[in-house]
């Protein structure tokens, strides 16, 4: 069994978070950006709404009886340090298709999302916190909207004629909303040991804005007139980096202000074989 040696980031979303099959994809982009400093779990599952995600969630993460048996066998886990959510493309499919939910069921689901995430990170810092551990056990979490779609582009496509512009930006105005509530939130619990921060990303806008238009202006974006070309993660990836650069700083993910899990070649002891191992960031070296 591999043993973690390194935090994690963890992406949760439909196939616009899983697809790899795009150069500079989000994966790809964290991947590069984080290599060698954090585990990128990328969960994105394909073709999934937030009803059917929702249950296998709680499969994600580790419960109080396991965390219980690692912390006995002294046994390490992963801290997760930044959690991307990116869901309503799927959810957003006109009624009549197996995919569709309700506007007001996806938000509800989008929030149970927040509230077991940011539940497990409250539960974890009340624990550790009460054994004098280091403070920097951040979450940072990113909301995502779905982008919007070009219904030209999908008439060759399995999922033809399943989704309007104008029905996937109610539920991107709905993650609009939700993340302004969440912010709210995150303000209302700042002096009471909450560890999470919120950022929302409107990627339903971004790219309407950066095409300059809802037609073929759309066309380099979009593989499909769904999924999304390299040109529409750079739109992603623009907004992205400025959060993780300023808004987190501080919270142990801005790329500026990490280092190496494993030091870099440049400053080991070439007289000591070992001196990668004795210079390797704590807390998954072995003591």
């Amino acid at each position: 069994m591999a043993r973690p040696i390194q935090d994690a980031i963890m992406l949760l979303g439909d196939s616009i978070t899983s697809r790899q099959d795009v150069p500079l994809s989000l994966n790809a982009l964290l991947s590069e950006t984080y290599r060698r400093n954090f585990d990128i779990l990328n969960r994105g599952l394909g073709g999934y709404n937030t009803k059917f995600y929702l249950p296998s969630l709680n499969e994600f993460f580790l419960n109080k009886e396991e965390e219980k048996r690692n912390f006995i066998l002294k046994r390490n886990y992963q801290k997760i340090k930044l959690i991307t959510i990116w869901f309503g493309a799927n959810d957003s499919v006109l009624p009549e298709f197996i995919q569709y939910v309700p506007l007001e069921e996806f938000i509800k689901n989008i929030n149970l999302i927040l509230e077991k995430i940011t539940f497990e990170e409250k539960e974890n810092f009340e624990n550790k916190n009460n054994k004098n551990d280091d403070d920097d056990d951040f979450l940072n979490i990113i909301l995502i909207t779905p982008p919007p779609i070009l219904e030209k582009m999908m008439e060759n496509q399995e999922f033809s004629n399943q989704r309007k512009l104008k029905n996937t930006k109610k539920y991107a105005e709905g993650i609009l909303n939700i993340g302004k509530q969440w912010q709210e939130k995150e303000k209302e619990n700042s002096n009471k040991n909450k560890k999470w921060k919120i950022r929302t990303i409107d990627m339903f806008n971004g790219i309407l804005n950066d095409a300059g238009g809802t037609e073929d202006q759309l066309k380099p974006y979009f593989i499909d007139g769904l999924h999304l070309s390299t040109k529409g993660y750079e739109v992603l990836w623009k907004k992205l980096l400025p959060i993780l650069e300023n808004d987190f700083k501080g919270r142990g993910i801005s790329p500026s202000e990490i280092e190496f899990t494993i030091p870099d070649w440049s400053i080991l002891d070439y007289s000591n074989s070992n001196s990668a191992v004795d210079k390797m960031k704590s807390p998954y070296k072995r003591v």
